[in-house]
């Protein structure tokens, strides 16, 4: 009897499901006036040169927060790495056993534990705002062809979300627990006519 129940509920599954439909075909087609926007275009333009992309998809508001997203890290990288060049040669210069080469900048203000502890400081930091510089540049590439992928979405100025803080009761600790409520509305402004 349960088989049968299943195979009647599926068949009709079936048969309804020809005939829903998501949204019409025809407002997905751009005119004929309109200009195509090549998302491949924004990602090469945005590889050869970051920004360069967020330009073609005419968000310039975006250019001055990708130099800084990249520029940042980068300019704290190479400060690092300035840091851990002089570092390294101060440890060497006192290890060498050469008496001519003298650290004459940090003796007697860091022991060579000291100076290792820099040294090894530095280049971790070094090595993790090198990684967030290239992070920054592959979000710059991401954004541009993303972007251009939206570039003809309608954006509707009828939608609006709502956080609410809420409590949610977990029953076997028998507690409450703080959570949040994200409460999206989809409208038109125009008024719904009554039939």
């Amino acid at each position: 009897m349960k088989i049968q129940l299943k195979l009647i509920l599926f068949a009709v599954a079936i048969a309804f499901s020809s005939t829903v439909f998501a949204q019409k075909t025809d407002t997905l087609r751009l005119d004929e006036s309109e200009v195509k926007h090549s998302p491949t275009k924004a990602t090469i333009m945005s590889l050869a040169l970051p920004g360069l992309g967020q330009a073609y998809n005419k968000k310039y508001w975006k250019i001055p927060l990708v130099y800084a997203a990249i520029g940042v890290p980068l300019y704290v990288a190479l400060d690092q790495q300035s840091m851990f060049n002089e570092f390294k040669s101060a440890y060497l210069k006192r290890v060498d056993d050469d008496p001519s080469t003298v650290d004459d900048k940090y003796a007697g203000v860091y022991t060579d534990d000291n100076l290792e502890n820099l040294i090894d400081f530095h280049r971790k930091n070094r090595d993790l705002f090198f990684v967030l510089t290239g992070l920054a540049y592959v979000l710059n590439v991401v954004d541009a062809a993303v972007d251009a992928h939206l570039y003809h979405f309608e954006v509707s100025d009828d939608l609006s979300g709502v956080f609410k803080p809420d409590f949610q009761y977990l029953a076997p600790q028998q507690t409450f627990i703080p959570s949040v409520t994200l409460s999206l509305k989809f409208g038109s402004k125009k008024p719904l006519r009554n039939f």
